[in-house]
């Protein structure tokens, strides 16, 4: 009986340390992204600690929901960066992935980010006014596309008194440094 309540503590361990070497090892692309497109000397962040879910990075990128490409006249797509190969491997990687990850200070050590969960941002605002000059940051983790030559990420930015601007960013290593390759953003029809 001892040793099946070990292997019961076990399983979810296996699971949780295999789910995570499909991810990049490191933040480096969203730390050069962020310095070189995003961060202002002097401004004031909040990052939500809960990163954004992979399905959003799919969507956008795809132009659709779900593993089918819907045939769409995106310069991303047009240039040959989507590869229906590549794209329903990185699908099958990645749309599966529903274990909720959390950002830390460790994973920006450059920045000094307010984390805040998503549960509490209905409250943020009435909590401390002085929040509302904050640019709020939602990130997904990393993800590898095109056998690892390419890593994508979801970006959203907004202040607590305007919309958001949400984004996929493509990253390529060259000559050993991370360099956007193109930033897509989401496409909203009314």
């Amino acid at each position: 009986m001892k040793q099946l309540k070990k292997i019961f503590a076990v399983i979810p361990f296996f699971i949780l340390s295999c789910t995570g070497t499909q991810y990049v090892k490191s933040y480096e692309p969203i730390n050069v992204f962020l310095e070189k497109e995003i961060i202002e000397k002097g401004g004031k962040y909040i990052l939500q600690t809960d990163k954004a879910s992979n399905a959003i990075v799919l969507r956008i990128f795809n132009g659709s929901e779900g593993s089918e490409h819907i045939e769409d006249p995106h310069y991303y797509i047009n240039d040959g960066l989507f590869v229906e190969k590549h794209w329903k491997r990185m699908y099958k990687r990645y749309v599966n992935d529903t274990i909720k990850k959390y950002w830390k200070k460790e994973d920006f050590p450059k920045y000094d980010f307010i984390l805040e969960n998503s549960r509490d941002w209905p409250k943020l605002p009435y909590k401390s006014a002085k929040y509302l000059d904050y640019e709020v940051m939602i990130i997904s983790e990393p993800m590898y596309y095109r056998n690892k030559r390419y890593i994508m990420f979801y970006l959203s930015t907004s202040y607590f008194s305007s919309g958001s601007s949400p984004q996929v960013v493509v990253m390529k290593k060259e000559k050993g440094k991370w360099i956007v390759d193109r930033t897509m953003w989401e496409e909203v029809f009314y």
